[in-house]
């Protein structure tokens, strides 16, 4: 599994939140199957395979880069996991300027809705997180950078156990979504299962890029699948996917 970090750049450096964010990255990378990238600098993929994340986790509410980067992340179908770190508790908005308020809140709200999961460290930041926005779920840890009711070890495996339940099910709903789209043609024969599968790559390949083992998949399915091949052609052109697929 690879997962990326992105830390605000305006978490200052001694900020609990990038402490804690940078904590968990080092505990995720000695995990077994992980792969861990803690950038705030980097492209979110470089069109490699293994540099697609499977999981993005953005730290950080009060800036607008990290509120574009969460949402590229969302555009490209990656599932998103959000951790304000306190930045939207009452009295850490309230020593911001007005205008900075105003200007930034569309996009927490909108970083809250684009969030499979979203983490709070308090009972009471899960509150005014809730006050803005309804998350889609909601997590509530104590952080051990600052607490001794839970240790890192502990933290991050209930988190990496969160991030693999988060990326099975947005899985799921991305499948379901191309059953639903491939529905009216379930009845031809042979054509379903090769329509499955060139939705699913493509869906990849909006996410960055297409996993050889996708690739090879497609391949072998269209070659051993009986199907009529004018019919497909036919259906790619109905979908538009013609020219995409030639």
């Amino acid at each position: 599994m690879r997962i990326r970090y992105y830390i605000a750049p305006s978490l200052p450096k001694e900020h609990v939140g990038r402490k804690l964010a940078q904590l968990m990255a080092a505990r995720m990378a000695e995990a077994e199957g992980v792969g861990m990238v803690c950038s705030s600098s980097l492209p979110l993929s470089d069109s490699h395979p293994e540099s697609t994340p499977h999981l993005v986790h953005v730290f950080g509410a009060w800036d607008s880069a990290a509120a574009k980067f969460l949402s590229k992340a969302h555009r490209r179908t990656i599932p998103v996991v959000f951790s304000p770190v306190g930045g939207l508790l009452d009295w850490n908005k309230e020593v911001l300027p007005p205008q900075k308020r105003i200007a930034l809140l569309p996009g927490q709200k909108s970083m809250i809705a684009q969030s499979e999961v979203v983490f709070a460290w308090s009972d009471k930041e899960r509150k005014s997180i809730e006050a803005m926005k309804k998350p889609q779920r909601m997590e509530v840890f104590a952080n051990p950078v600052i607490s001794n009711t839970i240790s890192a070890d502990e933290l991050a495996a209930s988190m990496l156990a969160i991030y693999q339940q988060a990326v099975a099910e947005f899985d799921a709903k991305v499948r379901e979504r191309i059953n639903n789209d491939i529905s009216k043609w379930k009845d031809s024969e042979g054509i379903t299962s090769v329509l499955f599968k060139m939705l699913y790559v493509r869906h990849q390949l909006h996410q960055g890029c297409i996993p050889h083992e996708s690739l090879t998949d497609l391949c072998q399915t269209m070659v051993q699948t009986d199907y009529n091949e004018d019919e497909m052609n036919d259906i790619l052109r109905q979908m538009k996917w013609d020219k995409w697929m030639s």
